[in-house]
C-alpha cells in the first residue's frame, strides 16, 4: 500500500485524477469503449498543457492497448513518432489552407522536429501567420496598406 502511495506521489495530480475518473466511469458500468476514448481524450489534454510528456501518453497508450501487448515499447516509440508527423502534417496543411507560402526546408524541419511542445506551438501560431517567419518567430507581422 505505502508503494502505491509513493509511485502516485511521482504523477502528477491531473494524472491521478484522470485515472480515478476512469476507473469510477468502469466501476459505474458505463461501457469500456466510451471510457477508453474519454481517457484517451484526457490524456491529449495533459499532453497538450505539458503535464505529461508524449513519451509518457505513449506509454500509457502502449499499456492500455490490445496490439501492443506483445512489444509496447516498440508499439509506443511507433505511436509518438506517428504523432509528430501528424502535427507537422496538420501545421503545413493549415498554413497551406490559409495561402501561407512556404518552403521544403521548414517542410523537413517540422517532420525532424522531436519536441512536441514546440509543435503544439508552431500549430497554434499557423492559425495567425501570415508569412512562413511569423510561424518560427511566434510574432505575425502586420501589414497595412
Amino acid at each position: 500500500m505505502a508503494d502505491q502511495q509513493d509511485s502516485q506521489q511521482d504523477e502528477p495530480p491531473e494524472l491521478v485524477d484522470l485515472l480515478r475518473f476512469t476507473t469510477t466511469c468502469l466501476g459505474l458500468g458505463i461501457p469500456a469503449p466510451k471510457v477508453a476514448g474519454d481517457f484517451r481524450f484526457g490524456l491529449e489534454g495533459l499532453r497538450q498543457r505539458g503535464i505529461l510528456p508524449l513519451e509518457d501518453v505513449a506509454r500509457i497508450r502502449a499499456v492500455t492497448a490490445r496490439e501492443a501487448r506483445a512489444h509496447p515499447e516498440g508499439w509506443a516509440a511507433g505511436f509518438a513518432e506517428g504523432y509528430r508527423s501528424a502535427w507537422a502534417a496538420a501545421i503545413l496543411r493549415v498554413l497551406n489552407a490559409r495561402g501561407v507560402a512556404f518552403g521544403k526546408h521548414l517542410h523537413r524541419g517540422l517532420n525532424l522536429c522531436l519536441d512536441t511542445d514546440k509543435l503544439t506551438h508552431f500549430l497554434d501560431r499557423a492559425v495567425t501567420a501570415t508569412h512562413e517567419a511569423d510561424l518560427i518567430a511566434g510574432r505575425p507581422t502586420s501589414r497595412r496598406s
